[in-house]
């Protein structure tokens, strides 16, 4: 079984950036030729206060073992805001990892560093010595940043060892950007004070300053001596070239990529310090000058395995004395090399190598070694100029390239839309690969959207997956094999996702802006998608909302017909209760009080001159009249609503029994627990008024002989006290006209539902049951 192919991750601030494409250019030419895979994360500075530049750093945060075997941090360029003790911190997560840091040493991991100290020297000294500026101005880096602080201990170092002053109003501290050098010289303007020498600590400021300089008509270096740091190649190409100190950009990424192979095989921590090389042109003062060494005794350690064997070949056919083979070979080693994304301007240093070389062939004709030599470097001289003319081309072509990928990729809000175009825009580019996946709104699962090589693919897909996992487990064989670029998607301080494209743009500083359009264009779409899932979230809301109001509306309907019911219920009470209240006053009352009358009567047409009264007479008309007192009451108390504490409850029930007794031959009992007791007054009235219906029933329906009316206390399943009042009888059960609807019954039910109670009635032959379960207030005050 084969065993896996190792990947690399390179962490860069931008690609905008001559530095650092340049040294990632070198990485990943290196990784190539070990057989590495690599994806480049596409982050920004760490710790920056802009906005969008902090969520970049989302990208950072993308890398780990499970899709990474190792990891190159290009922290120069990432430390502009902080200092090696917080990138430590930064990195700690990453411990696991073998990692190698370009341009700072950070405890803890190896690097790969330059010591720009003697290099910048030999520059400021050059300045003062052959050219004798009298006021100086400087433009420094990031106050945090240590590589920046160490060029700004030699500049200190050469002034003072000189004695040259240096007014602290023509200091500006800068970011190592190019609009931190216009604003370092708009600064220095301002102040009035004149300066005629201007040292800044990296290139791209220099560049910067140069373009304000011209801007304000200070000629430079008539006026003003200027001098950078870097070694960017478009130093060479500024009006006038920029004097600088070289970096050995090309060697530091190429010896990144050479340790941290080691360390993955097992190797130990390594440190390795690059020394610079100064270059002396015209920013500073001088004429213009052509000059080469013939000096380099070695191929220089950043050329590729292609380049070695390309300039075997050339020694061998200059020293053969080939004119045609040589041009021709060596035309097509530039081409290699430009196509490889190289910088074809290392051919001078392999041309003075080849010139060394063959000085010590036997058989080479010196003569027209120094003859071909001089037509090789004619030849590669043009080479350049033509490449630079081409690079200007593709430049052009390269942007309106991108200002139709951005065409087609504005004014779209359906994302199905925007990943077809986007398919296009990215096959404009002459990339063919590539995934495009959106986060979650939880961030920790991200949605696999787009798989760039599949024309007919289904525009969103089901695939979703843990954000550690980078791309769905069924790819990752495949992309772990190529050279990879990860751009982070964002819009200010929102995370929308990442792009993965292979690396393949001819100009880097394309991925920065491609990135910038991809994350604004999705981020419209996200957002109308997210408007439209609202918009349907607020019409299935409105739909339950109306779907409730069409049940409510039914259910007061239903309310409205129950109250109707419900009046005519009272209707039909009021009525029966005035017929037996008629009827108990004839049959029984008025039969009470005609004997009475009778009585009366009676002893009206007794002798008048008697002189006495039958006693008799007299006993037979009280009893009467109290009877009669006694029946008025009962019915009263039928009638007429009373006053009903809490604690009169079990009394009320005993004195209606009482009444009960006096009218019915019927055994009646009472078994009330001590502390029963409804604490709700109004519940105690509907709940006495169902005993007393329900009392009344098994007298006048069932043919009770014995009726128990049982008042208890129970604790429920839910662990709450509820109150019990049951009435039992022995009857032969209710008629059926009653059970199926009597207007008795549906009154019980509905004083049931105004306590609050939860009434049940069972009836049968062998009797009837009347319980109201009612929940006990007292109990829900002691919870």
């Amino acid at each position: 079984m084969a065993s896996k192919k190792r990947c690399i991750g390179v962490f860069t601030a931008s690609l905008d950036d001559a530095y650092q494409s340049t040294v990632w250019h070198a990485i990943s030419q290196r990784a190539q030729e070990k057989g590495f895979g690599s994806i480049s994360f596409l982050g920004s500075r760490l710790g920056s206060p802009i906005a969008s530049e902090a969520s970049s750093n989302l990208a950072y945060h993308l890398a780990n073992k499970r899709n990474i075997d190792g990891l190159i941090i290009i922290a120069s360029a990432l430390e502009t805001f902080l200092t090696t003790v917080d990138l430590k911190a930064f990195f700690a997560p990453l411990a696991d990892l073998p990692r190698v840091s370009i341009g700072m040493r950070i405890p803890g991991m190896s690097d790969v560093i330059v010591d720009g100290t003697q290099a910048l020297t030999q520059v400021i000294e050059h300045l003062i010595v052959e050219h004798n500026p009298k006021r100086f101005a400087l433009i420094s880096g990031p106050a945090s940043h240590d590589e920046a602080n160490s060029r700004l201990g030699t500049f200190h170092s050469v002034l003072k060892r000189h004695a040259i002053p240096l007014d602290e109003r023509l200091v500006f501290t800068g970011t190592f950007t190019q609009d931190s050098g216009v604003q370092g010289v708009a600064a220095f303007c301002e102040t009035g004070l004149a300066f005629d020498a201007l040292v800044c600590l990296n290139d791209r400021m220099a560049q910067g300053a140069l373009e304000e300089l011209r801007r304000r008509g200070i000629r430079v270096p008539e006026d003003v001596a200027l001098v950078g740091f870097d070694g960017i190649e478009s130093s060479l190409y500024t009006l006038p070239p920029l004097t600088t100190a070289m970096q050995p950009m090309s060697e530091l990424g190429l010896a990144s990529v050479d340790i941290l192979s080691r360390l993955m095989m097992g190797g130990g921590e390594e440190h390795l310090t690059l020394e610079c090389t100064p270059i002396i042109r015209e920013s500073c003062g001088c004429k213009p000058l052509f000059l080469y060494t013939t000096e380099i005794q070695e191929i220089p350690p950043y050329a590729s395995e292609a380049e070695r064997s390309d300039i075997n070949e050339l020694i061998a056919t200059v020293v053969a004395n080939d004119y045609d083979s040589l041009i021709m070979r060596l035309n097509r080693a530039i081409e290699d090399t430009r196509s490889d994304n190289g910088s074809i301007s290392r051919w001078y240093e392999y041309l003075a190598y080849i010139e060394h070389q063959c000085k010590y062939q036997e058989h080479a004709d010196q003569r027209s070694v120094v003859t071909l030599m001089g037509a090789a470097r004619a030849f590669t001289a043009e080479k350049v100029g033509s490449c630079q003319a081409t690079k200007r081309i593709a430049a052009e072509s390269s942007f309106e390239t991108l200002r139709r990928v951005s065409a087609i990729l504005s004014g779209v809000f359906d994302l199905s839309v925007m990943c077809k175009n986007l398919k296009r825009g990215l096959q404009m580019f002459g990339i063919g690969q590539g995934y495009l996946a959106v986060f979650n709104r939880d961030k920790k699962r991200v949605r696999y959207l787009m798989d760039i090589s599949k024309e007919n693919q289904e525009t969103t897909l089901p695939q979703e997956f843990k954000r550690a996992n980078l791309l769905p487990s069924f790819i990752e064989s495949s992309w772990r094999q190529g050279q990879w670029i990860l751009m982070p998607l964002v819009y200010d301080s929102e995370q929308l996702g990442y792009l993965i494209v292979p690396i393949g743009i001819e100009i880097p500083a394309l991925y920065d802006i491609l990135q910038e359009q991809v994350s604004s264009n999705l981020k419209g779409i996200l957002l109308l998608e997210q408007i439209r899932s609202h918009g349907e979230i607020l019409s299935e809301q409105v739909e339950l909302r109306t779907k409730d109001l069409i049940i409510a509306n039914k259910e007061l309907s239903l309310e409205i017909k129950r109250r109707g019911e419900l009046e005519k219920e009272v209707l039909e009470i009021s009525t029966q209760t005035m017929e037996r209240i008629g009827q108990d006053l004839h049959d029984d009352l008025c039969q009470h009080l005609l004997g009475v009358s009778l009585l009366v009567s009676s002893l009206a047409k007794a002798k008048p001159n008697s002189g006495k009264l039958s006693v008799e007479t007299l006993e037979n008309i009280s009893v009467l009249l109290n009877e009669s007192i006694t029946k008025i009451k009962t019915i009263s108390r039928g009638l007429l609503p009373f006053e009903m504490e809490a604690h009169t409850f079990v009394q009320r029930i005993e004195a209606l029994v009482g009444d009960t007794l006096r009218r019915a031959q019927v055994e009646v009992n009472v078994h009330a627990e001590p502390d029963f007791v409804i604490e709700d007054v109004t519940a105690a009235l509907h709940v006495f008024h169902i005993i007393q219906e329900a009392l009344n029933n098994a007298i006048r329906h069932s043919r009770a002989q014995h009726i128990t009316i049982s008042l208890a206390n129970e604790v429920g399943l839910d662990g709450n006290l509820y109150r019990i009042a049951s009435v039992f009888d022995d009857g032969i059960g209710l008629p059926k006209k009653i059970r199926e609807g009597g207007l008795g019954l549906r009154i019980m039910h509905s004083r049931a539902s105004m306590a609050q109670a939860v009434l049940t009635i069972n009836s049968s032959q062998k009797g009837t049951t009347v319980t109201a379960r009612i929940r006990s207030e007292m109990h829900e005050q002691k919870n």
